[in-house]
């Protein structure tokens, strides 16, 4: 009994630093780059150069059984890529997929006050960027045509925090919520284009 106040607390040290250790060996490294190949996380991505030495980086893709025309207005449609001014996000199958928004560098998105459209060529690329007061970050977005008319999907996140607390509470927000939003936008995309071919 006289032992168990010690043996606790490292106890209860070492099973934290087990998750810890276990999270950054195993399951991070499979989250940054979900679903994406070799070539992808390693090959160059339209916006790089905006974030050139990014403190947190991560590419996620997924194959889609629709060629990128069919892709690109959901996309648009269900991430709320709209330049401002336009109707948001979350048109449901057939409710004006077809409409195409005219991005052009410059514009600022519908219901943000930070994120810009840095480069857009529908229906392959996008390239966002948001210049906020704790960090820039830019989410880079390719549809690359692959074989019998299907897409591989593209996502790549890459965040320059800004020194100080703020900074470092924005890299920590984005390692916990970013792979679960990213992974359900690209599987609900995903999900939409193939359903309306």
């Amino acid at each position: 009994m006289l032992f168990l106040p010690r043996l606790l607390p490292r106890s209860m040290f070492r099973l934290a630093a087990g998750a810890a250790a276990g999270y950054v060996l195993a399951v991070r490294p499979w989250h940054l780059r979900w679903g994406a190949d070799d070539s992808e996380v390693h090959g160059e991505m339209p916006g790089d150069d905006l974030v050139s030495v990014p403190q947190y980086q991560a590419t996620r893709a997924v194959t889609v059984e629709a060629p990128p025309a069919a892709v690109w207005p959901w996309l648009v449609r269900l991430g709320g890529y709209v330049p401002g001014g336009l109707p948001g996000a979350g048109a449901a199958p057939g409710e004006g997929a077809e409409q195409q928004p005219d991005f052009k560098a410059g514009d600022l998105l519908h219901g943000t006050q930070d994120t810009v459209v840095e480069q857009s060529e529908p229906p392959h690329t996008l390239v966002l960027v948001q210049r906020g007061t704790d960090a820039t970050a830019t989410c880079s977005i390719a549809l690359r045509e692959i074989p019998d008319g299907r897409t591989r999907l593209v996502f790549r996140v890459r965040i320059r925090a800004e020194p100080g607390l703020g900074g470092v509470a924005y890299l920590a927000r984005m390692d916990l919520t970013d792979f679960l939003a990213m992974r359900r936008q690209l599987l609900t995309v995903k999900e939409r284009a193939e359903s309306t071919r």
